[in-house]
């Protein structure tokens, strides 16, 4: 029996709509969570950078003074932001995983996982000469550098912070949790990767100079494609290592294949054009040089002998997968 109020039945909500609200909050809490721990753990790193006698540590330490001498504090900051960020929006997203019954030991394995990535990559860009510029230098210059490192580290950042690495069993999983760790893993590497090869093009385009004037050619679009390319072949040969059924592992070396045999090709293109340098000023490089790219792409559309090395596919990752 339903009580009517003004011609109209009230009517109570289908299970579904309630499965949907609960589905709503639980993503606005998640998105809250991770928001909160972005906040605090830039108020936190503030804290640490500017007055560390709050937290106990000596106002001067040395490894701080190292980082001032070699004008390296922006670039620092962000990695201790990283840092900090991942453990906190690890704690700030264990309660929602246990109240919508995720693993919260597989997800903290691979916040530790990802934990130790940004530490690698910070050991790896304080070691090697360069990827550090100086302040005038053309890549920090025009944030090139610092857009890198966003991206490199945004996409861990993301993960956790979204609460994806907490994952639930779906429905045919059983108790096991690999396939979906797995997944997680291949879209992270792929997109760390893809993103690290895309700056290495462009830095390796804009410092270009033999010639000097056919920097243009290897640089944009050139060294966004190739290096985009290289870097997909890497990171989905990387993710073909992680165990996956044979036609799995088949089908993504082949793909990383493809990549690399269309990322040289590339290269070699804007190499090839890139030589009229030494003829010609870089402006007029330039314009040869930006619808070369495409050119190829299009002609291997055309042609079976250079279709065989020049092929283009879509970088794909699962987006469930993230979050």
């Amino acid at each position: 029996m339903t009580a009517a109020t003004g011609g109209t039945a009230s009517k109570a909500p289908t299970p579904r709509a309630g499965t949907l609200r609960i589905a709503r909050i639980a993503r606005i809490a998640r998105i809250a969570a991770g928001t909160t721990a972005g906040v605090a753990s830039l108020a936190l790193t503030l804290l640490l950078t500017t007055a560390p006698e709050r937290l106990g540590l000596s106002p001067t330490p040395a490894l701080f003074e190292k980082v001032q001498a070699e004008d390296r504090g922006s670039e620092a900051f962000v990695f201790a932001w990283a840092l900090i960020a991942l453990p906190v929006a690890g704690l700030l997203q264990t309660p929602l995983a246990l109240a919508r019954r995720a693993r919260v030991g597989v997800g903290w394995a691979l916040i530790a996982g990802y934990w130790l990535y940004v530490v690698l990559m910070a050991a790896v860009t304080w070691l090697v000469q360069g990827f550090f510029p100086a302040a005038d230098a053309p890549g920090k210059n025009g944030g090139l550098f610092g857009a890198a490192i966003l991206m490199v580290l945004g996409v861990p950042l993301f993960v956790v912070g979204s609460g994806g690495v907490f994952r639930e069993v779906r429905n045919g999983d059983g108790d096991s949790l690999s396939p979906q760790i797995r997944d997680q893993l291949t879209a992270v590497t792929v997109l760390c990767c893809t993103v690290i090869g895309l700056v290495v093009g462009l830095a390796t385009g804009r410092n270009f100079s033999f010639p000097h004037d056919g920097f243009p050619a290897v640089f944009l679009p050139g060294g966004a494609l190739w290096g985009l390319l290289a870097g997909a072949a890497l990171g989905t040969f990387i993710s073909s290592l992680l165990p996956r059924s044979a036609d799995s592992r088949r089908t993504m070396t082949d793909s990383a294949r493809s990549y690399a045999r269309t990322s040289a090709t590339l290269l070699a293109c804007c190499l090839c054009v890139s030589q009229l340098g030494w003829l010609l000023p870089a402006w007029a490089v330039a314009l040869v040089g930006l619808p070369a790219p495409f050119v190829l792409l299009v002609l291997a559309g055309r042609g079976e002998r250079l279709g065989r090395w020049v092929e283009w596919r879509r970088i794909e990752v699962r987006k469930e997968a993230l979050y």
